[in-house]
């Protein structure tokens, strides 16, 4: 979920924050990507409706392999331009996340319910719609994206914890430029650079800032993450009657969850004297102070410590793996990789035969409004393997 309605928030609070950008602005950067949100919106992406059945992609013994076809032309993509990615993967969520899943866990049960009642009735899109709220992502299908990354020449990294937290500490640390995430909470996390966009082919790229965002907001760091708190992210409930406009007005007028919670105390007192509703309902459990604990001091590997080292691609095993284990055409690889060969002879800086060196320390931009165009459309999406019906 991340941290909810923060980006309507932003464009309303911080609009100076943001910048459109094209992906060719990108050329010769490192990018953090959020392996595991990649990974979501392809197995969607590669979903569609039959005339009674759901198909997917997937390999001779019915794995799906929609993730690997978004993935491989993710990074055929950034590398065509120039970009050097990173794939940062989830490690272990942390205890607090617990709730949470168990309420993403339930949801997805409950669209496997929906989807088969769907498609009993002919209700083709109603069937695809529940279905793929019920996607997730296997400890095999994340192995087959790590073993591919690998022999496309890309550093992966499996973060302890959180991905975007990870993305967010080497950016600190001057390892990458940003962090690509749809997930909001890389801010909270302190990424320097955040960019949106990536996987939708509609959007634009968004580029958000975090000094420029702090600078509008007006508010400290500490005061930022207990708004999101109030927002409501993963790891505890939220108040109710507490919407991103109003935690911002709270913030600024009793600096800290502390001040509010005295604040709803006495507004919720007052209405119950009065013999009316209360205004605010704190959940029991409220564990603001663990949350805030987990977003000010997450479990990261420092970024100091980690070295970023890009190969050229393993073509051989990469074809083998690809085309005979997962189905993929080999026309298909082919051609994706003479995509970017054939970017080397046009003097384009940066690709397949020089584009693999040493990383440099990024200096982020502060305070640069200036506007870029909307991103091309992405390329269409490489269909590969078999299809499984549903």
């Amino acid at each position: 979920m991340g941290i909810h309605q923060l980006m309507q928030f932003l464009k309303e609070k911080a609009p100076n924050c943001f910048r459109t950008l094209m992906l060719d602005y990108f050329a010769g950067r490192t990018i953090g990507c959020d392996a595991s949100m990649a990974m979501y919106q392809f197995l969607i992406q590669t979903q569609s409706a039959g005339q009674t059945q759901i198909i997917e992609l997937t390999d001779k013994d019915g794995n799906r392999t929609g993730h690997l076809v978004g993935l491989f032309n993710r990074t055929l993509q950034f590398l065509e331009n120039g970009i050097k990615p990173v794939w940062v993967f989830d490690g272990k969520p942390p205890l607090l996340k617990s709730g949470e899943l168990a309420r993403r866990k339930k949801l997805k049960e409950e669209a496997q319910v929906k989807t088969e009642l769907a498609l009993e009735q002919g209700d083709m899109q109603q069937a695809l719609l529940q279905h793929q709220r019920t996607t997730t992502i296997s400890s095999v299908m994340k192995e087959d994206a790590i073993k591919m990354l690998k022999l496309m020449g890309c550093p992966v990294i499996i973060a302890p914890c959180e991905a975007e937290a990870q993305c967010a500490e080497l950016c600190r640390a001057g390892k990458i430029y940003a962090t690509a995430t749809e997930d909001m909470d890389a801010l909270t996390f302190r990424t320097p650079v955040l960019l949106r966009g990536f996987n939708t082919k509609k959007e634009p790229i968004y580029e958000i800032i975090y000094d420029d965002m702090m600078k509008e907001l007006e508010i400290t760091y500490e005061q930022f993450v207990d708004l999101c708190i109030l927002c409501g992210c993963d790891y505890t409930e939220k108040i109710e009657g507490i919407g991103p406009g109003t935690a911002y007005k709270l913030i600024k007028e009793f600096k800290s969850i502390e001040g509010i919670l005295e604040h709803v105390q006495k507004v919720n007192a007052e209405r119950e004297k009065n013999k009316q509703n209360p205004k605010y309902t704190v959940p029991t459990k409220f564990l603001y102070q663990d949350s805030r604990e987990l977003f000010i001091t997450p479990l990261v590997q420092k970024g100091e410590e980690i070295q970023l080292t890009w190969n050229k691609p393993d073509v051989e095993n990469l074809k083998k793996f690809l085309v005979e284990e997962k189905g993929f055409a080999e026309s298909r690889i082919d051609n994706g990789l003479k995509r970017i060969a054939k970017k080397d002879t046009t003097g384009f800086q940066s690709r397949l035969e020089n584009f693999f060196g040493k990383t440099t320390k990024i200096i982020h931009p502060n305070n640069s409004k200036a506007k870029g165009k909307a991103n091309k459309k992405n390329e269409q999406t490489q269909k590969s393997g078999g299809k499984k019906k549903i």
